[in-house]
């Protein structure tokens, strides 16, 4: 006990002078640091939400071969933005965003900035203009090319915006998929099927919406 308050202490005071942390965050320093910048109840339909970003982003902190990408940030908003909406008080939506990358030293307006960027991008891509960028991510981060369900959103997220591939059936876009999963060098099956369990998680997350309206509705 003494010592997990001694190294929370240590954790703290470094992060308050900007120094290196020489202790490892655990889980519980991460969420500890999360209700101290979001001290607000968060409404139980999107509480796991915020536990599961919390821990993941906490696990990838972790990670020595990470890269924070504009994929993985593309991925990241694509993946709050989805999950939050309907929250409400809506102006809270900025401030827990930001106490979940802070809380496990992720800059949030860094993401918000390379996030913005490529859907700028993904907006004017033709099919070679994007096999050239994505080209151009591989290079630059050989040496960091660990992948997270969060990196497959990101890829999700640019075939929705390209602009040749908004006409495109169900089959071609999942050729499309497969072929930037292989392109970035991730298992595709991998990618697809986190592809799938997002969709389908969207949809649970609509319905849960819809009864919770119904039912304040009808009170």
């Amino acid at each position: 006990m003494i010592l997990a308050k001694s190294r929370g202490k240590l954790r703290s005071l470094k992060n308050y002078l900007g120094l290196p942390l020489s202790v490892r965050a655990t889980i519980s320093d991460s969420k500890s640091d999360f209700h101290k910048e979001f001290p607000y109840v968060i409404p139980p339909i999107y509480r796991k939400l915020a536990d599961e970003l919390l821990v993941e982003l906490h696990l990838l902190s972790h990670q020595k071969n990470f890269i924070k990408s504009s994929i993985f940030a593309a991925g990241l908003k694509e993946i709050f933005n989805k999950f939050t909406s309907g929250y409400k008080p809506i102006e809270h939506t900025n401030e827990l965003f930001n106490a979940i990358c802070n809380c496990n030293g992720f800059d949030p307006n860094e993401i918000n900035t390379i996030s913005e960027q490529l859907i700028n991008k993904a907006n004017t891509f033709t099919k070679e203009t994007l096999n050239d960028y994505l080209l151009e991510i591989k290079n630059q981060h050989k040496e960091g090319n660990y992948y997270s369900r969060i990196n497959a959103i990101g890829i999700y997220k640019i075939i929705s915006e390209v602009p040749y591939c908004k006409d495109q059936k169900i089959e071609e876009i999942n050729n499309e998929i497969a072929n930037i999963s292989e392109l970035l060098g991730y298992q595709k099956s991998r990618v697809e099927k986190d592809i799938s369990m997002y969709k389908s998680n969207i949809e649970k997350m609509k319905q849960a919406l819809e009864i919770i309206a119904l039912n304040n509705s009808q009170k």
